[in-house]
């Protein structure tokens, strides 16, 4: 028997869009690692062990975090570290998981629900579409500049700060200027900003709503179909069922006549 990380995607703010196979690690660690600014410690304390050691990650040096996983090792714990989204889109797993075999750990991953897919529920748009099939994910405004090609659907991972020289890079790659663009700023958070607006505009309203760090940016005619807002969630909070009686139909739903 040996130790074991998890590395739990926490999903993308919301903490009832964490897996339950997520919330099942991290009720069974012993030691949660993440960061404040991905999740409320008060939440998270509420989904721990009374006894789980929560570990902020933006205070550990590279050395000392190495120590902890050390630690976890020689104790036979159990370990959950949380991953914005999901992990699978990590640039840094990858690196976190050798070393964590390295020091003879077991190592999962449980996958979470990514931010992008998040940000296409909010505004109400498929990222693809018939006439649209093809979509480019990419991190940064740099990286843009290979795959930004009009008449696909396009999403950058970018700080909104970096605005306008997103609109500069795809006024180059040929992009029209009422081409719809969808910005999304901490989705299903508190804080959570959605932009719709054209290239054309992008770059002002980005500034009226006052963003400035990390936003997700959706360009393309997929989200030029209007929609209405999100559901209420309070529709869907759970009410007792009555009891069924011997011999009554399992159906609920009336059958049309």
């Amino acid at each position: 028997m040996r130790g074991v990380v998890s590395f739990v995607g926490a999903g993308p703010g919301a903490a009832d869009l964490m897996t339950l196979r997520g919330a099942d690690r991290l009720a069974a660690a012993d030691v949660v690692l993440f960061s404040p600014v991905l999740v409320d410690p008060v939440w998270l304390r509420a989904h721990t062990r009374d006894d789980a050691d929560l570990v902020d990650l933006t205070r550990l040096s590279d050395e000392e975090l190495l120590d902890l996983h050390r630690r976890v090792g020689s104790r036979l714990a159990r370990a959950v570290r949380l991953v914005p989204g999901d992990p699978a889109l990590s640039a840094d797993l990858r690196e976190q998981r050798e070393t964590c075999e390295r020091l003879g750990l077991d190592v999962e991953v449980v996958p979470g629900v990514s931010p992008i897919s998040a940000t296409a529920a909010a505004v109400g748009a498929p990222l693809l579409e018939p006439g649209a099939d093809t979509l480019s994910l990419v991190e940064g405004v740099d990286a843009a500049r290979a795959v930004a090609t009009p008449g696909r659907t396009l999403v950058v991972h970018a700080p909104a700060a970096r605005a306008a020289d997103l609109a500069e890079v795809l006024r180059t790659a040929g992009f029209p200027e009422d081409v719809p663009v969808a910005v999304a700023y901490k989705v299903t958070s508190p804080a959570e900003t959605l932009l719709r607006t054209t290239l054309a505009d992008l770059t002002t309203e980005v500034k009226k709503a006052n963003l400035w760090r990390h936003a997700h940016f959706i360009i393309g005619d997929t989200t030029r179909q209007p929609t209405r807002p999100t559901t209420d969630p309070s529709r869907w909070t759970a009410r007792a069922r009555r009891p069924k009686t011997d011999g009554e139909p399992r159906h609920t739903w009336s059958r049309p006549t």
